[in-house]
């Protein structure tokens, strides 16, 4: 073999080398990237979710704490209703005011979840808003609901409204007022939901 030949060889078999080598440096940094994107959507999933979930905790514990806020209104101003004879028309309306944010909060409850809390929500709500009504009370209004179902009339509908009024005046509401069990369910409720997330 001649010293020319041998030269040609020997550069072509360094080009080819120089060759294999950018390929292999290219095909590197594709795996390389490719790597480096699957880690970055990861991350991004990763961060998206967590982003996720602190906004849902934030809406929960706003609506929670919403709830909770009309549960105490709706008591206190219940409670004055209640306690204060003959019964006041002033706090009469401040208990449908309060009555109907309380319902409203339960409903924003029912809106950012989980079930577990609802549920409880739910029950307060109808706990809390429940009368004890007298026995004989009870019975003339369903009678009288019966017959102005059957022939709505201005009088029956007025003896419903005097009803309900004296429903009001002469309910007990003692379901209303050994609420620390249901409370601490509430409670117990919202830090299982908002731990878990």
């Amino acid at each position: 073999m001649d010293g020319g030949l041998a030269a040609i060889l020997a550069g072509a078999i360094g080009v080819a080398g120089t060759a294999l080598g950018g390929l292999a440096a290219i095909y590197g940094t594709k795996i390389g990237a490719e790597a480096n994107a699957a880690a970055l959507l990861q991350q991004v999933r990763r961060q998206t979710e967590a982003e996720r979930s602190q906004w849902v905790r934030g809406q929960r514990a706003a609506a929670y704490q919403q709830f909770l806020a009309a549960w105490d209104k709706y008591t206190l101003a219940r409670g004055a209703f209640h306690i204060e004879r003959p019964p006041n028309y002033a706090n009469w309306r401040a208990v449908q005011q309060v009555s109907g944010r309380f319902a409203t909060s339960a409903f924003q409850v029912r809106m950012v979840g989980p079930e577990s809390v609802t549920v409880v929500a739910d029950e307060v709500l109808n706990s809390v808003m429940a009368m004890q009504l007298p026995v004989d009370v009870e019975a003339e209004f369903h009678d009288v609901h019966e017959r102005f179902r059957e022939n709505p009339s201005s009088e029956l509908q007025n003896r419903m409204v005097e009803i309900a009024e004296e429903i009001l005046y002469r309910g007990s509401w003692d379901s209303a007022i050994d609420v620390r069990p249901l409370r601490q369910r509430f409670l117990d409720a919202v830090s299982e939901a908002l731990g878990s997330l």
